[in-house]
């Protein structure tokens, strides 16, 4: 049973560093290309939570817990009080899941840690698709100024 869970740990872990590299890749590239940074700022500051959540130190789940304040604090810095009604609320959900890593009573029940790894999984993929649809909105913009170039060449490309 140990090596099962083992097995499914090292997974999970494989599969959250893909899609947030991914979802830092995604970010960077909107960048790159004149779309907006707080993307990138999200997706470097749930890497750190990620890194900081797979630890069991004390310090780390304060660390973890400062990441998801920094997210509001981001959110609330672009978007003011209404900044729950915005696709970039996204962020919050994998966040949250991270924060909620930190507690002891996680670790007690299997099930829970179980829902809540399924859970940061489900959020992390909706943090990729929300990127993923910004990304495409922004090409879309590029797309409907008809100029004769393609979109790729408004940003630093």
């Amino acid at each position: 049973m140990a090596k099962t869970t083992e097995l499914t740990h090292r997974l999970c872990t494989l599969i959250y560093f893909v899609i947030m590299a991914y979802c830092l890749l995604n970010a960077m590239y909107t960048v790159i290309i004149g779309g907006t940074t707080f993307y990138l700022f999200a997706s470097f500051l749930l890497v750190l939570q990620l890194i900081f959540a797979l630890r069991t130190s004390l310090n780390s789940r304060i660390y973890t817990s400062l990441g998801l304040v920094l997210l509001i604090v981001g959110l609330l810095y672009n978007h003011g009080l209404d900044f729950l009604s915005h696709l970039k609320a996204i962020i919050l959900i994998p966040a949250l899941m991270l924060t909620l890593f930190g507690l002891d009573s996680i670790y007690k029940h299997p099930t829970r840690l179980m829902l809540l790894k399924i859970g940061l999984v489900l959020g992390l993929l909706l943090l990729a698709y929300s990127q993923y649809y910004e990304l495409v909105e922004l090409q879309n913009y590029y797309n409907s100024l008809h100029n004769g170039e393609t979109w790729q060449q408004f940003g630093a490309l």
